[in-house]
């Protein structure tokens, strides 16, 4: 036991990795056509609301709203219509009047088929060079069904350049973030608009806090932020760079 204690051992850590890449700011500029998948009211608002009101005012956007909004058969009948009628009013704030609804049930949006098939549609109507969706593992089984969906009609259709994940109920491994400062009160009052959803959960404040700490990233006080897992498919290999350091441990560590 004791000679173990003297062996030299290979440290736990590595100490000779370079330093950690923060998210780069994304560049709208090279947005022309830019399509955005709601799983329910509100998340579009949530998770990308500040981006979207900028890329409004430069390009075309359309906002595809894919369930009906009607809570999954926990809320009364007429919550869905109520949804959806807040929710393109919501938008109308943020500059955005190109909507479509795909009404699928909410709370029981499963990949398959007939989802595939619902969105590749709406892909190849539009002709987006950027899509946004849900990320891939939100806490929400509709937001993660349809982000599988998204991603494979994406990497079918070559006109699709970026593919840029949002978050709603979980953080995504940013690549991207987008500076929301100067939007920040176009966003609050646009999610203000969506009353219903706001009964259900305190939706506004963890939205606020959740930009103001992606904000940190900009390295200026007050500073506010949307964060993005961005995928340019036009190339290959292009995660976070930062991943490459968890990787050099795993390897250190022999896992």
């Amino acid at each position: 036991m004791f000679k173990f204690t003297l062996r030299p051992r290979k440290p736990f850590f590595p100490t000779d990795l370079p330093p950690c890449e923060l998210p780069a700011a994304l560049d709208l500029s090279t947005a022309r056509r830019v399509l955005v998948f709601a799983p329910h009211p509100d998340d579009e608002v949530l998770g990308c609301g500040g981006t979207l009101a900028l890329l409004a005012a430069r390009c075309a956007v359309r906002v595809v709203l894919v369930t009906d909004g009607s809570g999954g058969g926990d809320l009364p009948a007429e919550i869905g219509p109520q949804r959806r009628a807040e929710w393109v009013e919501s938008l109308a704030l943020l500059g955005i009047t190109d909507v479509t609804f795909l009404n699928l049930p909410d709370g029981h949006v499963l990949p398959g088929p007939l989802v595939q098939s619902l969105i590749t549609k709406e892909i190849s109507a539009f002709q987006p060079n950027w899509v946004f969706s849900p990320g891939m593992t939100d806490y929400h089984r509709d937001h993660m069904a349809i982000a599988q969906m998204v991603h494979l009609a994406c990497k079918k259709d070559l006109g699709v350049q970026l593919l840029l994940s949002y978050e709603i109920w979980a953080p995504v491994w940013a690549t991207h973030v987008v500076e929301i400062t100067h939007v920040t009160e176009l966003k609050r009052q646009s999610l203000l608009l969506q009353k219903t959803s706001l009964q259900y959960g305190n939706y506004l404040q963890a939205i606020e806090g959740l930009n103001i700490y992606r904000g940190l990233y900009l390295g200026r006080p007050n500073a506010c932020a949307e964060a993005f897992a961005v995928k340019d498919l036009r190339q290959r290999g292009n995660g976070l760079r930062c991943r490459q350091y968890w990787l050099d441990w795993l390897r250190h560590i022999g896992i």
